[in-house]
């Protein structure tokens, strides 16, 4: 098994152990019929090769139905494309997880989704996956011609860790001058990771995230890391007030959701175009289940969101 030698032995194994069942505990608990609301037929999506400074990574492109294309194209403008970077507490590596999402998004905004497989703990530590993404955020802007995306107008969300990821892809964006996305969609992410673990609570006697699993994420993904650095809890970072539009989801259940709030007050007080919206009644990952009510008016959420930002003049 390859393992980052700064992750040890015992946490390593278990984060590969998750790897390995994660897949097969997706297919079947996650994504019922129910949570599939895209009106339109998408197709399976493609796969692409991704240049990073740490190799190639693999990825998935949902495209919009071709009708969507034809229709932007003879309005003089190719479709958007919103990266997804998807979720499983920097250890899992499995896009498909997010399929609802995507599939919902190329349907009823007719943008592109391109989901990155970024590396994970224990085969790496951070800042691999953020530089991954980072990198994979910069080819998205730079392969409009190729792929026939709008590469001026891409913006970047996810779920989880992948919320994380994506509010570091805006940071360093902003840190080293780079075009900042159009729009940001952070769902139930950690952001501020020098917060104890015992200050992570929930109504809930089981929690999704619970003690154990932020345990796992903190000794193999940021196995020594300096929890202050504003890459490792963006929350903390002096650039927030420089982030685009943000859409914070949380769940009333999560032990992630006070820190996300929080962070969502913050960017409001900084000046920042803020929509935050906590769901009743969920818990971490409840986009992805039954019940349908909630998952339905969070992804609709996130399409508003993100439309409202491809429709403005860039």
């Amino acid at each position: 098994m390859k393992r980052d030698p700064r992750i040890a032995w015992r946490p390593a194994l278990a984060a590969r152990a998750l790897q390995l069942t994660y897949p097969a505990m997706n297919r079947f608990l996650l994504l019922p019929p129910e949570v599939e609301f895209a009106t339109k037929p998408v197709a399976a999506p493609a796969t692409v090769r991704i240049p990073t400074r740490h190799g190639d990574i693999g990825a998935l492109v949902f495209s919009p139905t071709s009708e969507d294309i034809e229709s932007q194209l003879a309005d003089g403008r190719s479709p958007p494309v919103h990266m997804l970077i998807h979720g499983g507490g920097f250890i899992t590596r499995y896009p498909l997880g997010e399929g609802n999402v995507a599939r919902y998004l190329a349907s009823e905004l007719g943008c592109y989704v391109v989901m990155p497989d970024y590396r994970a703990a224990p085969q790496v530590c951070h800042p691999v996956a953020g530089e991954e993404c980072y990198d994979a955020y910069l080819w998205v802007r730079g392969s409009g011609t190729a792929h026939g995306w709008d590469g001026d107008r891409v913006s970047v969300g996810g779920p989880s860790a992948g919320g994380h990821l994506s509010l570091g892809v805006a940071l360093t964006a902003i840190e080293r001058g780079a075009p900042s996305p159009a729009a940001l969609s952070v769902e139930f992410a950690p952001v501020d990771l020098t917060l104890p673990n015992a200050q992570r609570t929930s109504p809930r006697s089981r929690p999704v995230v619970g003690k154990a699993l932020m345990d796992l994420v903190m000794n193999t993904y940021f196995a020594g890391a300096d929890t202050s650095l504003p890459l490792v809890s963006p929350a903390l970072h002096p650039a927030l007030d420089r982030l685009p539009p943000t859409l914070v989801i949380t769940a009333e259940h999560d032990t992630l959701r006070d820190e996300a709030d929080r962070f969502a007050g913050a960017l409001e007080r900084a000046g920042v175009e803020v929509v935050h919206r906590v769901f009743e009644g969920v818990d971490h990952g409840f986009i992805y289940h039954r019940p349908a009510g909630p998952a339905r008016a969070a992804i609709s959420l996130i399409g508003e969101h993100l439309g409202s930002a491809f429709r403005r003049p860039r």
